[in-house]
């Protein structure tokens, strides 16, 4: 049995708690934006072919190889620490909406983040959300949950074809922040929404692979020549293609949709995907890898 608020006074000590633990988020999350705006843009700056970089307002010239290991890294777990106290701020919420409040207190919906603009009651519900609600939590999506993985992403385009086995530590941060994602947000995660991070993990780790030849050469594979490269690039997409096509699209365009010339378009752009899949394959199978 839960402890029952039985005074006013015992009422506002627990909306300080709220008050305190938002604090933190609000705090943990501006630095984790702040840190992921600057290693961003210190990713992007300087000579890529350098072995050192500068890094921007302090004007620190460090080693661009471990910077590249240690910002994500340090993005990571800012992500994940800020999220601690990001859980433990919307259990609070939900405590406090359990309380039967008549009310002179303070509407809900001003203490979820009192320095972000609320939504209303009834957008809680994703069912009865407006248009203002559904935006809402789209930002709130993209600030709390996606900013992480984007960042990391961005810092591993930044520095995967720069022939570096260290590519791989951008790379694991990235993987760990969209299981972190997958494990922890609130969001419903349909089976699409799995299917596109799981392959997206695969098509990095092809990326990364390929990108590196240390990594290759593990495997008794050369550097791969360009045309090669390319041409597993459509491997792989005409396989997400026909995967989408087969699993999602089709299955639901016959159940809902009786336009039968949205249909047509929807089967030729299928068989047009099967077409260049066994192209692709066919002349992978024919040339094999280059660099062998």
């Amino acid at each position: 049995m839960g402890y029952k608020i039985s005074n006013k006074s015992e009422m506002d000590y627990f909306l300080a708690t709220i008050a305190e633990a938002s604090r933190h988020v609000r705090s943990l999350l501006f630095m984790l934006l702040f840190s992921s705006v600057y290693v961003v843009v210190a990713s992007y700056s300087g000579d890529w072919q350098s072995e050192t970089l500068v890094l921007p307002i302090v004007d620190a010239e460090i080693s661009r190889r471990w910077f590249f290991i240690i910002s994500p890294v340090f993005i990571l777990f800012n992500y994940v620490y800020m999220h601690l106290f990001l859980k433990d701020l919307m259990y609070r919420f939900y405590l406090y909406r359990q309380l039967p409040l008549e009310t002179t207190f303070i509407h809900k919906r001003y203490l979820y983040f009192p320095w972000i603009l609320p939504s209303s009651e009834a957008d809680i519900d994703p069912k009865t959300r407006t248009f203002r609600g559904r935006f809402f939590y789209f930002c709130l999506d993209i600030v709390f949950w996606w900013s992480g993985p984007l960042v990391l992403l961005a810092i591993l385009a930044a520095y995967i074809f720069q022939k570096d086995v260290a590519a791989l530590v951008p790379y694991i941060c990235f993987c760990l922040s969209i299981l972190h994602y997958v494990l922890n947000s609130r969001f419903e995660k349909s089976r699409f929404k799995k299917f596109m991070m799981i392959y997206l993990a695969f098509f990095l780790l092809f990326i990364t692979l390929t990108a590196v030849p240390q990594i290759l050469g593990i495997f008794g594979i050369g550097s791969i020549e360009s045309e090669t490269f390319k041409l597993l690039m459509s491997f792989f997409i005409d396989g997400y293609l026909i995967i989408f096509f087969s699993c999602f699209a089709i299955p639901k365009t016959l159940q809902s949709v009786k336009n039968k010339y949205y249909r047509i378009l929807l089967m030729g752009l299928y068989l047009i995907a099967i077409v260049n899949f066994a192209y692709h394959f066919i002349m992978l199978n024919s040339g094999g890898f280059d660099g062998a």
